[in-house]
C-alpha cells in the first residue's frame, strides 16, 4: 500500500539533509584547521631537525663507517 508523504514530511526530510550538509560542512572545515595547525608545528620541528641533521650524519659517519 503506497503512503502518500505530506508537505511537512517533505519540508522535514529538506530540513534534516540541509542540517546533515552543514554539519559535514563545518566538520570539514574544523579539519583542514586543525590539519593546518598541525603541519605548522611539524614545520616548525622539521627546522630544528635540519640544523641537528649534519651532525648526526657526522656521528653515524664515525660510528658505523
Amino acid at each position: 500500500m503506497a503512503t502518500e508523504t505530506t508537505k511537512s514530511e517533505r519540508r522535514d526530510r529538506v530540513l534534516e539533509g540541509a542540517g546533515w550538509v552543514a554539519g559535514v560542512s563545518v566538520m570539514l572545515v574544523e579539519m583542514q584547521f586543525g590539519m593546518d595547525y598541525v603541519l605548522s608545528h611539524v614545520a616548525g620541528a622539521m627546522s630544528a631537525v635540519w640544523y641537528w641533521l649534519p651532525m648526526v650524519g657526522v656521528f653515524a659517519r664515525q660510528f658505523w663507517g
